[in-house]
């Protein structure tokens, strides 16, 4: 006889300098929790091993010079902050790590493990003049090893570094998005669970 049904695990992973990208973090994170067993992470405090058997990652950051953020655009960012008069505040903890560096840290996932790419990137035009961040994080868990579930998603912040109006319902919507895709492609598949220096984005 079979023991009860272990749901899946998945990890939300978030980098986010103004709040933006840990909103949509958040979002997503939402709508896959009636699923799975959810964590929505901080990249700022997290290690490798915080990834470790996670049937499905989802990654994201804000889109600093075309692509993920280095140690200087972070500095960059909390300069931003000490100097905005509209209450913006810099969120992360440490500017010399980053997400870039966390996946570059990462082994080669034991089992298949599928994983989706997002960003915050800036709505002053289409992704090939702002470049994206979720381009970078999706190239970088493909040559680890991890299965892409869906193709990079950008969503849009305006001048002041906060999100356009209707990005956290886009974002809970492509959570869903994933949800479907994998309970389709999962490894289990995915019923509820039954036990328990141009900073562009934010």
């Amino acid at each position: 006889m079979s023991g009860p049904t272990v749901p899946e695990r998945v990890v939300v992973l978030y980098e986010s300098m103004f709040g933006a990208t840990r909103q949509i973090a958040e979002a997503i994170g939402a709508q896959l929790r009636p699923f799975a067993d959810v964590v929505v992470v901080n990249s700022a405090g997290a290690g490798p091993d915080e990834l470790a058997g996670a049937d499905l990652v989802v990654a994201g950051g804000p889109t600093h010079v075309f692509g993920l953020s280095s140690a200087t655009t972070r500095e960059e960012a909390r300069k931003i902050a000490e100097h905005s008069d509209s209450g913006l505040v810099f969120e992360w903890a440490e500017v010399s790590l980053g997400l870039r560096d966390l996946l570059h840290e990462l082994p080669h996932p034991a089992t298949p493990s599928s994983f989706a790419a997002f960003s915050t990137r800036s709505s002053k035009g289409p992704r090939m003049f702002t470049g994206s961040a979720a381009r970078r994080i999706d190239r970088e868990l493909r040559a680890t090893g991890y299965r892409q579930l869906a193709a990079p998603r950008d969503f849009l912040v305006d001048a002041t570094h906060r999100l356009v109006d209707g990005q956290l319902a886009e974002a809970a919507a492509w959570g869903a998005e994933l949800a479907r895709a994998w309970g389709r492609h999962g490894r289990h598949g995915m019923g509820p669970k039954t036990t328990g220096a141009a900073v562009d984005g934010g």
